[in-house]
């Protein structure tokens, strides 16, 4: 058990007003003890800062619930996951939530076994997961992808904000001043420009990737000098459909771009492919990036400028901080640097 000095069990039961004992079953996650009163005593750990790893340990099995296994994001994040973990002697257990929130919360009840030490979950929900489920309350957890959805989580990510940034201030200096900007999720939440906005300055950031990038987009362009153009915004996903299909889009509206920013390569090559059958030169009128890329960047032609994949990494330092929460030891946030990769599908206009 690994807790402050100045927030004991009895601390958290009086702040819950139930029994030292109520609330060592609640945070064990018992199913004898009524769901209420599982709230009431996770909400009183949660204030006081009550970490309670004591159940985890001797176990040895890691559960990494992911929306998709198929995506390449998320099959090199789980053999970083795994290496990290066969390491350290745990096996890795995998649920898939198929993107869908309701899938997502019955993995979240599920995941908590006899053998279970720990979940790294890659959510598609905004809500914590410890709200969500109360069983899970006291069993150490990881959260990957987005920044921040819960206070008291850990939570490893790419610097989503400064990769499209860094996208955007590098094709403003290629000359490029209509710089398209395909917005995502991984479920179709928001599909239009008035709905993505109000939302967008009325959530907090941290629990959509999507608004950490629209961040970044914006702030490379404002510092430029340019006023956000809600014409050149695509609301889309991540495969080559998608990719296509907001290619379609956007020429269909008349939208002047002469860049687009696409979340991964998969959509970026879906883009490329209806830009090129359309007889768009790439790069020469159109100049292409990914927020994430990988070997579909590097076989296609043009090759596409990216950010370059942190995927495995970013797999190993959730499953690093995972252990040590695992072993009642100190674990952090942990930041992944954006680093932009220049391929064939950018070039400087003349």
């Amino acid at each position: 058990m690994s807790k402050p000095e100045k927030s004991t069990l009895r601390l958290v039961a009086v702040r819950a007003g139930v029994s030292p004992a109520t609330a060592s079953r609640a945070l064990n996650g018992n199913p004898s003890v009524d769901k209420e009163l599982s709230r009431r005593v996770f909400a009183a750990a949660q204030e006081l800062g009550y970490q309670f790893n004591g159940p985890s340990r001797g176990k040895s099995s890691i559960t990494f619930i992911v929306p998709a296994i198929a995506s390449t994001y998320f099959s090199y994040t789980a053999t970083g996951v795994i290496e990290v973990a066969r390491e350290a002697g745990y096996h890795v257990s995998l649920m898939l939530s198929d993107s869908d929130p309701e899938r997502e919360l019955e993995c979240l009840r599920n995941a908590r076994g006899p053998d279970t030490a720990g979940i790294i979950l890659a959510p598609v929900s905004t809500r914590d997961p410890r709200e969500l489920a109360p069983e899970l309350a006291g069993l150490p957890i990881v959260i990957t992808g987005p920044r921040h959805i819960g206070d008291g989580l850990v939570h490893v990510h790419l610097n989503n904000e400064e990769a499209a940034y860094l996208s955007t201030r590098y094709l403003l200096r290629l000359g490029r001043k209509n710089i398209a900007f395909v917005i995502y999720y991984w479920t179709n939440r928001v599909l239009n420009y008035q709905d993505f906005i109000e939302e967008y300055n009325a959530s907090d950031h941290g629990c959509f990737t999507a608004y950490d990038r629209y961040s970044g987009y914006c702030r490379a362009l404002r510092e430029a000098g340019l006023e956000i153009d809600p014409s050149l915004l695509a609301f889309g996903g991540f495969s080559y459909e998608s990719g296509y299909a907001c290619a379609r889009r956007l020429l269909a509206s008349g939208a002047d771009f002469d860049a687009v920013i696409v979340p991964n390569d998969r959509c970026g090559v879906g883009f490329l492919n209806l830009l090129q059958e359309q007889g768009f030169r790439v790069p020469g009128q159109v100049s292409l990036v990914c927020l994430n890329g990988d070997l579909i960047s590097k076989i296609v032609s043009p090759t596409l400028t990216s950010i370059s994949s942190s995927d495995y990494e970013i797999g190993r330092r959730s499953a690093q901080q995972l252990i040590r929460l695992i072993r009642g030891e100190p674990a952090q946030d942990v930041q992944i640097d954006a680093n932009l990769s220049i391929e064939s599908s950018t070039q400087y206009i003349l």
